[in-house]
């Protein structure tokens, strides 16, 4: 696995959860990977939760979030963020400040290349047909009830030659839900 030196990508929030600053690492992180349309202009003075897909997904923010500000300490939330070709495992790590606003710094912790995976690309061809994908480990759930790693879950559906793949519908699967539960004070709420 390649190691990197990728700047961390940087937002601040404001008590009600709207984007405040975002960083030219940022901004350089949404385009390179396919959302040019996340300006400056677009998201500042927005809810975070506009950008946000995925009910589950905002919820299990929501918790985490009113987590750090009742404990006043920061916290790190592990999460993959994949593109076509490579596997980014990350951290976000959240930081309460004054009045209720908080720093989100997500840092690449490890990178690796894969081979082309379309169904990570928001360019293809979709059918009507959703997917559940866990926002946080980007496993897949196939069958109502087993959550697989991406790969693994296409092949089990015999997606890899189609030519109009599933939307992904971003879910959050058991184990990552559990960032979310009340419980321990430990900085890291998964690992």
């Amino acid at each position: 696995m390649a190691e990197t030196s990728v700047p961390a990508s940087v937002y601040e929030l404001d008590a009600a959860d709207c984007i405040s600053f975002v960083s030219e690492s940022w901004l350089d992180f949404a385009r390179g990977n396919g959302a040019p349309e996340l300006t400056r202009e677009r998201v500042l003075g927005h809810p975070l939760w506009a950008f946000v897909a995925g009910d589950e997904t905002r919820r299990v923010y929501e918790a985490i979030f009113e987590r750090v500000r009742r404990m006043e300490r920061p916290v790190v939330v592990p999460f993959r963020c994949d593109s076509p070709d490579r596997f980014r495992f990350m951290e976000l790590a959240i930081q309460p400040s004054a009045a209720g606003r908080m720093e989100c710094r997500a840092t690449l912790v490890r990178e690796q290349t894969r081979p082309f995976f379309s169904i990570l690309d928001r360019a293809f061809p979709r059918s009507e047909r959703s997917l559940p994908m866990c926002s946080f480990c980007r496993r897949i759930l196939v069958a109502g009830a087993e959550w697989l790693e991406a790969e693994a879950a296409v092949a089990r559906l015999d997606l890899f030659d189609s030519t109009r793949l599933p939307r992904l519908e971003y879910r959050v699967c058991d184990g990552c839900a559990a960032l979310a539960r009340p419980g321990g004070d430990d900085e890291r709420l998964a690992g």
